[in-house]
């Protein structure tokens, strides 16, 4: 008799598992426990993902840049897709990651030829919804798409033109700053990498600068030269001054140091995207957007300058016209630059570090890095 009853106690208790068990379920079934797929976009190019347009006209009226928005546009459905059917038992991440792999390396093998300096990236992000809002954000993977320009472009222009948007803010400071990056065309917009002491905006050569001994060596008259002037601001070396005109320049040593000081740095987020608003001593403000930095890749120390772009969303890296002169070890200059190839003055902040003022870093000329261009009073 005793028997039975544990018997029975037994199992009323596994009925009381499996039922527990039943209600649980998967917990990807969960109406509570969705995903929501959906990609942010950072490019240098304008892109007019118009998902209504008929694709076999194209989504873009710059047919060179053709392919690229119809790229993002399948992705951008495919991942509307795999939102709208989470009950289905085949919608995890690696089934997204499936689809989108396909689409981009459509991409990658289609235009393999034309790989070169990346103009575009997209980052596909998994956000758990409860009760409406976004939760545990999650970056699966970004995609990086270079440049697609089969053709010559029949109408080329070198200068980097003003945008409509361009305007002086008065900080409170020695100068007025821009409200944008060099090569932006909105406040927010992360801009163009360029190299230090590149006026064109466009070399990405490594031709001239060694690699010997784990430190560079520098037999090249790029990006300053062996012996680069003291300060390039308002020179012929300036990238600034010789396409915007009219007074704007690169930013010196002092006058970055100066907005680090004597300014407040707050960041701010909206969604997934952050950045700094930099609050002068009078109240007045500027967005500085967290654009990365383009450099080496140290697993692959001969691919020069051009990989990356790092930290895009995580930090900033924004070049000042001055050569660095303090003697440092290789090891202190950065990426085992010899102390004897010189360096330029860049400074930089970190969204991990929260509210922070910048730090200034020496780094070698041919990376490309972020310009916030100012102006005399």
């Amino acid at each position: 008799m005793k028997m039975m009853k544990n018997y029975n106690c037994l199992l009323w208790l596994l009925v009381a598992m499996l039922m527990m068990a039943m209600s649980c379920g998967n917990k990807e079934d969960e109406p509570g426990s969705a995903f929501d797929y959906y990609m942010t976009i950072q490019s240098q190019v304008d892109l007019n993902l118009n998902e209504e347009e008929d694709e076999s006209q194209g989504t873009m009226s710059n047919g060179k840049y053709d392919i690229l928005s119809k790229t993002i546009v399948s992705m951008k459905k495919a991942l509307a897709s795999a939102t709208s059917e989470q009950n289905s038992r085949q919608v995890n991440d690696a089934a997204v990651m499936r689809v989108c792999d396909s689409i981009y390396n459509d991409y990658a093998t289609a235009y393999a030829e034309q790989r070169g300096n990346t103009i575009c990236f997209v980052k596909i992000i998994r956000s758990k919804m409860v009760n409406g809002q976004a939760q545990d954000s999650y970056t699966l993977r970004t995609y990086h798409f270079w440049i697609v320009d089969p053709e010559p472009d029949p109408n080329p222009t070198d200068k980097i033109e003003k945008p409509e948007i361009l305007a002086q803010v008065d900080l409170g400071l020695s100068v007025m700053w821009a409200n944008c990056n060099l090569g932006a065309k909105t406040v927010e917009g992360y801009g163009v990498h360029y190299a230090w002491g590149d006026p064109t905006g466009k070399l990405w050569s490594a031709d001239g600068i060694g690699w010997k001994n784990d430190s560079y060596t520098w037999k090249t008259d790029n990006y300053g030269g062996t012996n680069p002037p003291a300060d390039i601001s308002g020179t012929t070396l300036d990238i600034v001054t010789m396409n915007w005109g009219d007074g704007w320049r690169m930013p010196t040593y002092e006058e970055a140091k100066e907005l680090s000081e004597k300014c407040q740095w707050k960041l701010q987020s909206r969604g997934d995207i952050k950045w700094y608003e930099v609050i002068g001593p009078n109240g007045n403000s500027i967005i500085m957007p967290l654009a990365g930095s383009y450099g080496d890749d140290l697993s692959q120390p001969y691919a020069r300058f051009h990989t990356g772009p790092y930290g895009v969303n995580e930090s900033g890296y924004y070049w000042t016209s001055t050569i660095c002169s303090t003697p440092a070890t290789a090891e202190g200059r950065g990426y085992g630059v010899n102390s004897e190839v010189a360096t330029a003055w860049d400074f930089y902040f970190k969204a991990a570090q929260g509210d922070m003022k910048p730090m200034f870093l020496d780094d070698l000329r041919a990376y490309h890095l972020s310009i916030r261009p100012v102006h005399d009073k």
